[in-house]
């Protein structure tokens, strides 16, 4: 079991949006947190900041845009999450979008606008950060789109693994290959290659999206993937996929007892894995909870750290595309870690009177 033991906000300011937050614990003990903030959750001045805290995380100071300012640059950023590398630099994951006439998701054609995934890095703990690096992925462009998905895992001092999904673009009319995988480095993120999915339908029936990842104790890699059937508004369980190879081959995917929507898990040190998941159905809210076998959950054990109540959605499409409806909800992206003290951090966005932000909370296992 988990219990709440703390919280309180990342960020919560009238008159803007933050959105998918996600906070790191530095190799001296410290906390770092960054988000995207915008009018909207796929709006087109989607901007990255980072928050520091000298206190635990009882209080947060907003360091300000990465990019020096709203970025005029015909890309929206997204989806930020920072990581220490053993030289002692940060590098900070993200994807960006570039800005059409077109939503970030069209609702008529399916189409993606086209992403990048992105490195930043900081050699002065995260005050300053470079221009963004590119990060490639080796698929023919006139079919695929990808983005970021999940945490980026340092394997090793050299080997490192970008999880990603993909999409397609505007222009390709046929059903999309929807792929959940990774690229890897083999050099501490200079070069990257080695292209590997970890679920894929071939018959596209079925849409392994969000794959949220953590390290095992006994090194094997652990994905949970919001699985959803293709063209209805069915999500299904959720499933997990496993690698005890440093990601170059993948388990079946294996089906559990969430319907969680984005679902990320979180490694215990006795090997149990907590799981902190959007819950989608009546009540609406984020929920934790523990499993001993990694497949099924002790939901009737499990700790509501959100209640969505009557802001679970933002208004209405007159589209009945689930993508297109899932553009106005109120809160989600939740993620968490294990601390050094073998507590948890957690963290989601949220709205409540009418202002969406960002919260943390820490939880004990008991």
């Amino acid at each position: 079991m988990l219990r709440i033991i703390d919280q309180g906000l990342l960020s919560r300011e009238p008159g803007r949006g933050a959105y998918m937050p996600s906070i790191s614990q530095l190799s001296d003990g410290s906390l770092i947190a960054c988000q995207h903030i915008g009018q909207e959750l796929a709006s087109a001045d989607n901007d990255i900041e980072v928050l520091t805290t000298d206190d635990d995380g009882q209080t947060w100071q907003n360091q300000g845009s990465i990019h020096g300012g709203p970025p005029d640059d015909g890309w929206a950023y997204r989806g930020p999450y920072i990581y220490e590398v053993p030289d002692g630099r940060l590098v900070l994951t993200a994807t960006r979008f570039e800005n059409t006439d077109s939503a970030l998701f069209d609702a008529h054609t399916e189409a993606l606008q086209r992403p990048e995934m992105l490195l930043y890095w900081s050699e002065d703990r995260g005050a300053t950060w470079s221009a963004p690096q590119v990060v490639p992925v080796d698929l023919p462009p006139e079919k695929y789109t990808w983005n970021g998905a999940g945490q980026m895992q340092q394997l090793s001092a050299t080997r490192w693994m970008y999880p990603l999904e993909t999409w397609k673009p505007e222009g390709y009319e046929g059903i999309p290959d929807q792929k959940a995988a990774a690229v890897f480095s083999a050099d501490g993120g200079k070069t990257w290659g080695e292209f590997t999915p970890f679920a894929d339908d071939p018959t596209g029936a079925l849409l392994f999206w969000d794959q949220m990842n953590t390290r095992l104790p006994d090194g094997r890699i652990y994905v949970m993937l919001w699985t959803h059937r293709y063209g209805t508004s069915e999500d299904i369980a959720n499933h997990w996929v496993m690698s005890a190879d440093e990601g170059r081959t993948w388990s079946a995917p294996v089906a559990t007892n969430l319907r969680g929507q984005v679902c990320c898990p979180i490694a215990l040190a006795d090997g149990r894995v907590a799981a902190i998941y959007n819950y989608r159905h009546d009540p609406q809210g984020v929920r934790i909870a523990v499993s001993e076998d990694l497949t099924n959950f002790d939901v009737d054990h499990g700790t509501v750290l959100f209640d969505a109540g009557v802001e679970a959605t933002l208004g209405t499409t007159e589209h009945e595309s689930f993508l297109a409806e899932h553009m106005l909800i109120g809160f989600g992206k939740p993620g968490g870690i294990r601390l050094a003290d073998d507590t948890l951090l957690t963290w989601y966005w949220c709205t409540a009177g009418g202002i969406t932000h960002t919260r943390w909370a820490r939880l004990a296992v008991v």
